[in-house]
């Protein structure tokens, strides 16, 4: 064991002595440019790492971010869609579930009517029937009301002469203010048609606009193009080329036919 200890000393003792006579043997400038190098690439290796770090970094924030914005928009439509359908129980709880159709058909009608090209360029003047749409859920809400008294005082054991008055006269009511409601609802449909009718209108003028002008210049055009071919003189016959071969195909025939009648007479 002691021997062995001797020789791993002597081992290292050696490996110490020939590094440092290498130190000494190579040159100082190497020394230098070797020290250069190996920093160079340290920073290099330290740059790009970081460099990687920050660009995943930077994709991971990204990738955050777009599913927190899918998450807001998602949210966002749910919320919008839950006030619908809370807003159009509310309506149905008050005006009815049939008055609540002919209410959201107006509406309807409406942002057709906006949304058409005749109200964008003001052929329709103002087009804002919050007045109109307020007035028809009023009636209806009105009449709905009437018709649930109504319909529990009907409902009562023993109607009396008197029920039946009031009875009648809440019937009539109610029928007075669902007609005027229904009519005005049917006058915005009517509007939204109109409004549509001079969209078509619109739209024929412009068609009938690019096919004048089309029509416009293709006239010009044709009449320049007859214009150049009366202007330009016809070939003359000994131009052609057609009249030149059919010349020389007749003096060939000629000239055939008279070796055959030479060659007939002798």
């Amino acid at each position: 064991m002691a021997k062995g200890g001797k020789g791993s000393d002597s081992a290292l003792g050696g490996g110490i002595i020939g590094i440092i006579i290498l130190i000494a043997i190579v040159p100082k400038q190497v020394w230098i440019v070797l020290g250069v190098t190996i920093g160079v690439s340290v920073l290099v290796w330290l740059i790009y790492k970081a460099m990687t770090a920050y660009e995943a970094h930077r994709i991971e924030a990204a990738e955050q971010a777009r599913i927190r914005e899918a998450a807001d928009a998602a949210r966002a439509k749910q919320e919008r869609e839950e006030a619908v359908r809370k807003a159009k129980q509310r309506l149905v709880e008050t005006v009815g579930e049939k008055n609540a159709r002919l209410v959201d058909s107006a509406r309807s009608a409406v942002a057709r009517v906006e949304a058409s090209e005749a109200a964008r360029a003001g052929w329709l003047g103002e087009v804002d029937f919050t007045t109109d749409i307020q007035a028809i859920a009023d009636k209806f809400q009105k009449a709905h009301a009437l018709r649930q008294v109504a319909k529990d005082l009907g409902a009562l054991d023993k109607p009396s002469a008197d029920d039946r008055l009031i009875l009648a006269e809440a019937n009539t009511t109610i029928a007075n203010l669902e007609s005027g409601a229904i009519e005005r609802v049917e006058l915005i449909q009517k509007c939204a048609s109109e409004a549509g009718l001079i969209d078509e209108s619109l739209r024929t003028e412009r068609a009938d606009a690019k096919t004048a002008e089309q029509r416009a210049q293709l006239h010009a055009k044709l009449s320049a193009m007859l214009y150049g071919i009366e202007a330009t003189p016809d070939f003359a016959p000994s131009d052609s080329a057609a009249d030149a071969v059919m010349s020389r195909v007749q003096a060939y025939q000629e000239i055939k036919r008279e070796i055959m009648r030479v060659r007939d007479a002798g």
